[in-house]
């Protein structure tokens, strides 16, 4: 079976989204390698080419505007403390760049509409983050409030592996670690 119709390229992928395995492709700009699969380091269109096997992603045109109350963003966590995690903002939700360095606050009052004890039960650093902007000057306050929003990528705090969505819990499929998280109905991986 060719691996044409299952690769398509032009593909808009986000950062730590699954390409492909190595023995179909070689890791090229924009990817990385992980325990034998492909991964995107970035925001981009996927490029897969057949004749050399080598998978690139082309990052997306990047804005300079800084983000607007009410914009939908892509954010990393950068660090957690008691009840505030602070975030890079990298994309909107029309997944453009962002060519700044905008952080972003996510305060503990603002993870989700039901009762969150630590900031730390909802959001863990290096997740990926989908949220709203709700105020004008950096740094930007952010919500995960409502069902679109919250984590939609993370990774085993014990073993690096990425988490997966089973219910309202993420497992880990290499340990078996089983993590809470504010999570998007979104998240990548199921």
């Amino acid at each position: 079976m060719s691996n044409e119709g299952k690769y398509v390229s032009g593909k808009i992928v986000l950062p730590g989204e699954k390409l492909c395995v190595v023995e179909e492709f070689t890791p090229g700009e924009g990817t990385y390698e992980n325990n034998g699969e492909v991964f995107s380091k970035i925001a981009g269109r996927v490029l897969y080419d057949f004749v050399a096997k080598r998978v690139v992603v082309i990052p997306l045109k990047k804005t300079r505007q800084p983000p607007k109350p009410n914009t939908v963003v892509y954010a990393v966590v950068t660090s957690v403390k008691e009840d505030t995690a602070f975030l890079k903002i990298f994309a909107d939700d029309k997944r453009r760049l962002y060519t700044g360095p905008f952080t972003g606050v996510l305060h503990v009052s603002q993870v989700s509409t039901n009762f969150v004890k630590t900031i730390s039960d909802a959001v863990k650093i290096g997740d990926v983050v989908k949220a709203k902007v709700l105020t004008n000057n950096s740094p930007f306050q952010l919500t995960t409030k409502g069902a679109r929003l919250g984590v939609i990528y993370a990774q085993c705090s014990r073993c690096g592996a990425i988490l997966i969505k089973k219910n309202t819990k993420l497992i880990c499929t290499k340990c078996g670690n089983v993590e809470q998280r504010k999570v998007s109905i979104e998240y990548m991986f199921k």
